[in-house]
Order: C-alpha cells, then structure tokens, then sequence
C-alpha cells in the first residue's frame, strides 16, 4: 500500500477491485467537503473518476478499504469551498470508479459481512443489458445466480431466493408480474453507477427481506469552474441474435449544478443454441433517463431524476406470454444536508414507479415450445397495471469519531392489478368451452410503514462493528369489488372458492435485527463475522394469484393459486468467514447457516397428462413450511502475479431443505361447485384436481396421469429452484500495445450437476456443464474505446437449472458461440 500526502501521490486499485479497469492510478487531488473525503484522480489519463466515502475522516481509511490505501499521515485538503472538490467528468458516462466493499450507513460507509459491490462500469466489457445480466455476468459475484428469460430480462437470485422474493432497493423496485418482468430488467445496466448485494438480513434500511439489492444510480455531474459540456456515443453489436445496442448520453456540467441525459436503444432476435436450435429471443426496447442535481452550498443537495423504459415485442420462450408491450416511468428525488439543527446529516428520498405491460400466448413459437395449449386451442392474453411509490427520511450523528448512528422512518406502497383472459376448449368433457375468462390477481395494495435505527461502532483500529434493528407493520387490502371477484376462472367461481377464504385484507407485524462485524486478527488477516433475523410479509401475488398462469418452476406450465391465510416467512441466520488482503493475493471465504420458518413454497394439487401418460401441466399452491434450512459458502481469490497479470476465481454452493414437507394438511383444489379446502392429516401435495386423498379418477378424463395423485410421505426434501455449485477462474492481462492500453480477460464457468431436485413437484436433475468467455477492452486514446470479445468459446449445448422444461415441445436452451464487438466516443 502507498501512502498518501497530497495532490501528485499514486494510489494503487488492488487486483480484488481492478476487474477489468487499469490497476495503477496515479492521484489527481485530494479535496474535502466537510467532513466527507473525495479522493480524485484520473485513470491513465483517459478521464478522471472518483472514490467518495462521505462522513468519513482520514483516519479511519486504515479500517475501511482495499481499495484506498492506509493512511499514516493527514491528507493535504483544500478548503470545503473549493470549487475543485469534484472531478470535472468523473461521473458523467462511465460509472464509479473501484470503491470499497463499503454500505451507507447514516452517511458513513462501515464494512459488513455477507456483501459485495458490484460496478456499473463493468457493464459494457461484459455487455450486460439489465442490472440482472450484470450481476450474472460479473468476474467476483459471490452467491449470485441469475435466471436469464430473454437477454434483456434477467432475474437475479442470491443464496437461493426464490422468484419474486429478492428485494430491489434504491426506489424499492418490484416486478409488475413476476413470471415475466423482473424487479431489475427495468434498469439498463449502463445507468448504473453500483449496486451492493446485501447476502442476508443484515441490513435495516431496505424494508422487511432477507437479501437486498442497493441500487445505485449515476448522479450528475459537476465541473471544476465553468461550465463544461460532454457528450458519449456508443454503438454495439453481438452475432448470436443480430443483437444492436446504441446509446447517446450528453451532459452539462458546472461547479455547483449538473444535468445528465441518455438514450438508449436495443433490438436482437432468436439465438442458436449451441446445437444449432432456434430459441425465441426477439426483442425490442428503448430506454431515456435524465438526472439533474443542484448543490445549494452549506452541504445541501438535490438529486432529480426521470425514467422510461419502453420494450415491445419481446419473446419469453420459457414462458406462458410474450409481452407485446411494457412501459416503466419511473421519478425520484432526493435531498440531503448537513446543516439542520437536529442531526449531522438528514436526507430525504422519494420515488414512485410504475409499470403497465400486455402479452399474448399465440405465437407460433411459443407453440412450437409448448404444443399442449394447442390441445385445448388455447387463446391467451393478459394486462397488468403496477405501481409503486414511497419516501424515505433518515437522520444520522456523528456521535463520536469512532461511532455513527442513523435512524430512519420510510413508507412503502405497491399497488397491483392483473388480469388474464383465456378462451379454448377441454376435450373430454363433453367439448366444455371457456372464453374470455379471467385467471387474475385482482386488483389490491399493500403498505409497509416502518422505522429503524443503525449503528457503526469502531471500539478498537481492529474491531469494527455495525448493528441494526427495524419494526414493521405491512397492511394487505383487496381493492376490487365484489362484483369484479365473483366470478373468476376457467371453471366460474368466486374468489373466494379459488382461494379457501373471504378473509382478504390482512396485517402484519414484522421486526429485524442483526450484528456484524470485522476483526484484523493480523495486518492482512480479518475475520468476518454477522447474525441476523429478519421477516418478510407474503406478496400480493402469493396472497391473491387466482390460478393465474405462471411459468415458476423449471417444468413450466403451472397455474399458480394465492392464499390470504400465508403466514411471513421468519428467517435467521450467521455467517461467519475469513478474508487476507495482501500486497499480490487477495481471499475470502465465507459460510452461512439458514433457519427459515414458515417459508412460503408450493404444494402441487393438480396435474394434467397427454394421452401418452406424459406429464404436462402443474397447478400449485402457495403454501407455509414449518421450517427450511439454508446451508452454503462462498469464496473468491486473486493472485496478482505481476502488476499487469491476475489470476482470478470464485465458487458459492447452497444447499436447501424443506424439513417439514408433508406439512399439517393437503389442499383440495376447488371444483365447479366448490370451494377449495384443508384436508387436515394429511401430507402436503396427496390431493389431485379437486379429489380428497384416496379418491380416484381425475377431473380431466381424456387426460389420465399414471402417478395423478401422490399418496406417498415426503418427510423431506429439497427446495425448489436452488442453484447448482458454481465455480468460475481465470486471468486478466493489462499493458500497452504501442499507444493502445489493452485489459484481456480469459474466464471458465462450470456448473455443477443438480440432483437436489423437488422430486413431488416434478423438478428435474440438470447435468453440467463448461463454458468458456474472451473479453477485451481497449483504450485506443483518451476519447475512445473498443471492447470486443466471444461468449461461450467452445459453443457448448447447455441450459441452466431454472431453463424452462417442456415435456413434449422445445425445452430453453442457452446461446451458443457468441462474438460481439463495440465503441464508445467521448467528447
């Protein structure tokens, strides 16, 4: 490590945040503003960025960071005044420069365990599309897994969450519907500046959840004196799918004031598989973005800023719909000061977001992938209306040097309403025909109102500790009348009948808390250590789905039914892990044990088979287990053999278990007549469409099932829907090629076998697999940049675990060889 004295020092990114940025950066200047720290300096000099820790004095960079060295003596400051205290375009296109494995707390960052950053300027050498295919795609993602849908929505997962469970921080970002839009494929992955992935109930600012994404986004810019106006165009292009990527981004830049503007625009169409095969991929999308920021002196701000994002014709091969349109609006703002009597530092954030998006199941390719809906000459469409708005206000004090406390009351609102109209036609019964019925979620909100407090301690130079407590209540309403309830399904019935109960609008009361820390056991040595508990109230679509047709687990074809009567999911768990940071090689391992209480799964109360016994239509249940467990670990090292040549790799395994799979009872699945019941005493999933335990014959004759209703004890079983071990290696090599600064990055990804499978809800083993990634960027001159590189070197044939199957049509494959190339010009 170097020490740093002033303006003209070098600091030096380790290879553990270096990716694939440049490793030697010599200092610009060092400013201060207040008591928040800016250290600038220019990469190369090819434009300058920055490495901000507010609210942090000098001397606490020596418990703080790998990314900024240890400092033994007082950094040379230039006044709070100065109008230098920002690089000119540090934030203007390009992302944050490397920072600390660091999380706001009250305005100070302080470490926790369980936590990764991920960068947003890591997006173009990766040509990542949504915030989800950054995450997945990410040399040093630990416990991060990713559900590719289409290659411009990604659904991210960590540590084995579930579908819809993740929370999206930073807005509170939520799905409209979770089998098709994600909480983060509304955000292209070139307006983000990072995003800190939050492995565990470790955190109070976020809202009730177990895991989190804190998202951030680019701010807007300012300049050293006068004016200064910028402005970036990039252009790329991907083989596999004909997949074109444009963006222009311009800005205005001044000392005290700054406006950022961009537009971007991606179209693409099927991808081959690695064998060859077509799979439905086409897309287009659109997305504008605008932020202004305006500092009022004293330590004030305002952050503004406007969102859009527009994709029509968007083809989901593992999915009941394509979405022939979705639109997102999306505005935030907010306000900090350092100047209000009450606190060092108050700030005031809002947001409100909403999507409306409408799909159709009548391709041709989505019947070429599931041929069984042209059985029942199926005709499907949906509509769906979301939103979801809110406000944040946290104060925070610096109580002492060595410790920060924050404390903090938000309000979150969502608002949901999905309608899902279906026509065809049920052989066997004597020709039934439905047409223009509603499968929906009707339309309902709910609101979480809540307060929390934080504290960072540093008792020792040593020991650093954070803890946490939050308390929420979350009310659950259903807003549509009874009118609009009472006749839903295929089969009309109310509500009511589809779901067991009238007892709707529910309350939840929820609590948190957690306590993390790090101890340097030697210079180079610390030991990570956190517990927490944390309870997440049921979703509106776990509450209310009325066998809306959701795709949610990899056998596809499942109508999927609520139940107001859910209780939250409580979960607690510890980590505990090792960390050596030293001057060429840098290690961390990490292992956590999970206990999850009434954790939401499914329970499958219906089936429906081809005339040739295969199986082919699953209908489940949201239903509570007693108690899953979640056992795992996670490592990542990096050997930095010389200043220009690293050596990278990374591994993360989950294990779950539904300890209590049978349950107390099995749901019977409502009939035409009547409503859906417990039967009590028996194991979960031994009723079939509609008939009590030990009945036979089905409710579908033309369609008999071999195995149509499961009798059999399961005392235990996997989870649904967790990831495989996965371990990635490789190396990254940095130099000059005459005037040219070249970043050369080799990665192989293999993917273990899965055979931890939810056998009682017909999920399916996945074999491995290898994959093989070239990456490359090069800075040609100060303005201009090339990345180029080739997914999936060897054109492996392969699908990941959560692919979508299809028993008797065209299962998801992966992309096969993948080349792309791109540009961006600066000027």
């Amino acid at each position: 490590m170097l020490q740093l004295s002033g303006p003209g020092s070098a600091v030096k990114v380790p290879a553990s945040r270096r990716s694939l940025l440049p490793g030697q950066v010599p200092l610009d200047e060092v400013t201060a503003r207040g008591s928040a720290w800016d250290l600038q300096f220019r990469q190369n000099g090819s434009g300058s960025a920055t490495i901000r820790d507010p609210q942090v004095r000098p001397s606490f960079y020596q418990d703080l960071s790998p990314v900024v060295p240890q400092v033994q003596q007082p950094l040379t400051a230039t006044p709070p005044s100065s109008p230098a205290r920002r690089s000119t375009t540090s934030r203007l296109f390009a992302g944050a420069a490397p920072r600390s494995n660091l999380i706001l707390i009250g305005g100070r960052r302080g470490r926790r365990t369980a936590t990764d950053v991920v960068l947003g300027i890591e997006a173009a050498p990766r040509v990542a599309s949504d915030v989800g295919s950054l995450l997945g795609k990410v040399s040093n993602g630990r416990g991060l897994t990713a559900q590719k849908r289409s290659p411009i929505i990604t659904d991210p997962r960590v540590r084995g969450s579930r579908v819809g469970q993740l929370s999206a921080s930073g807005s509170h970002w939520v799905p409209a519907r979770i089998d098709l839009d994600t909480m983060v494929s509304k955000l292209d992955s070139r307006i983000i500046d990072d995003v800190t992935v939050i492995k565990g109930p470790y955190a109070s600012r976020y809202g009730p959840g177990f895991a989190f994404l804190d998202i951030e986004l680019l701010k807007s810019p300012r300049s050293r004196s006068v004016p200064e106006y910028r402005g970036a165009t990039s252009l790329e292009y991907q083989t596999n799918g004909e997949q074109w990527y444009g963006r222009q981004s311009a800005a205005v830049a001044a000392p005290d004031w700054g406006i950022r503007f961009g537009y971007g625009h991606r179209t693409g169409s099927d991808y081959e598989s690695g064998d060859g095969f077509e799979i439905p991929a086409s897309y287009k999308s659109r997305d504008f973005d605008l932020t202004v920021g305006r500092d009022f002196g004293d330590g004030q701000n305002l952050e503004v800023y406007l969102l859009r994002q527009d994709q029509t014709d968007v083809e989901l091969a593992g999915q009941a719909f394509d979405l022939d349109a979705s639109v997102t609006n999306a505005f935030g703002a907010t306000w900090t000061s350092e100047t209000v009597p009450w606190a060092d530092r108050l700030e005031v954030e809002s947001w409100y977001n909403e999507t409306h998006l409408k799909g159709n199941a009548q391709s041709a390719s989505k019947r070429r992938t599931f041929p069984f809906l042209n059985k029942f000459n199926y005709v499907g469409l949906t509509k769906v209306d979301s939103l979801s708005t809110g406000a944040r206000l946290e104060s925070s004090w610096e109580v002492s040097p060595d410790r920060t406390l924050a404390a903090g009351v938000d309000l979150r609102v969502i608002r949901q309403q999905l309608d899902e109209f279906s026509s065809g036609v049920i052989p066997g019964l004597n020709g039934f025909n439905f047409s223009n019925r509603n499968s929906p979620i009707p339309k309902s909100a709910s609101a979480n109102p809540g307060v929390y407090l934080e504290l960072a301690i540093d008792p020792s130079p040593r020991l650093r500790l954070s803890s946490g407590v939050r308390v929420d209540v979350v009310t659950t309403e259903m807003l549509a009348s009874a009118r609009q309830i009472s006749d839903l399904g295929i089969d009309p019935i109310s509500l009511a009948g589809i779901l067991g109960t009238d007892d709707f609008d529910q309350s939840y009361g929820l609590w948190s808390a957690y306590f993390s820390g790090g101890y340097d056991v030697a210079p180079e040595w610390t030991l990570h250590f956190a517990a927490g508990h944390g309870q997440r109230a049921p979703s509106l679509t776990e509450l209310y789905a009325a066998e809306t047709f959701m795709f949610l687990l990899q056998n596809g074809l499942n109508t999927v039914t609520g139940d107001p009567l859910l209780d939250p999911e409580r979960q607690t768990q510890i980590d505990l892990g090792v960390s050596f940071q030293g001057d060429h090689l840098n290690f961390r391992l990490n292992g956590f044990y999970a206990w999850v209480h009434d954790r939401i799964t499914f329970e499958r109360f219906g089936s429906a088979c081809d005339p040739r016994n295969t199986l082919q239509q699953i209908h489940l249940k949201y239903v509570n287990t007693d108690l899953a467990t979640l056992i795992g670990f996670d490592a990542n090292l990096e050997y930095e053999l010389t200043p220009d040549f690293v050596a990278f790799s990374t591994i993360g395994f989950v294990e779950g278990t539904d300890q209590t799979r049978n349950g107390d009872f099995a749901t019977i699945q409502r009939s035409v007549a009547t409503s859906s019941t417990r039967f009590v005493g028996k194991p979960r999933g031994a009723s079939q469409n509609g008939l009590a335990p030990g009945a036979l014959g089905a409710a579908i004759p033309s369609f008999p099932c071999v195995d149509n209703h499961f009798t059999g004890d399961v005392p235990q079983e996997p989870l649904p829907g967790i990831p495989p071990l996965e371990a990635r290696a490789g190396f990254r090599v940095s130099g000059r090629v005459r005037q040219t600064q070249a970043t050369i990055e080799l990665s192989v990804r293999a993917v273990d076998s899965q055979h931890r499978v939810a056998s009682t809800l017909f999920e399916t083993p996945t074999p491995g697999f290898v994959t093989c990634d070239l990456r490359s960027v090069w800075q040609l001159n100060q303005n201009m940049t090339v990345v180029a590189g080739v997914e999936n070197l060897t054109n492996e044939d392969y699908r990941e675990h959560f692919d979508f199957r299809s028993a008797a049509g065209q299962s998801v494959r992966r992309p096969g060889i993948n080349f792309y190339f791109g540009s961006q010009l600066t000027y």
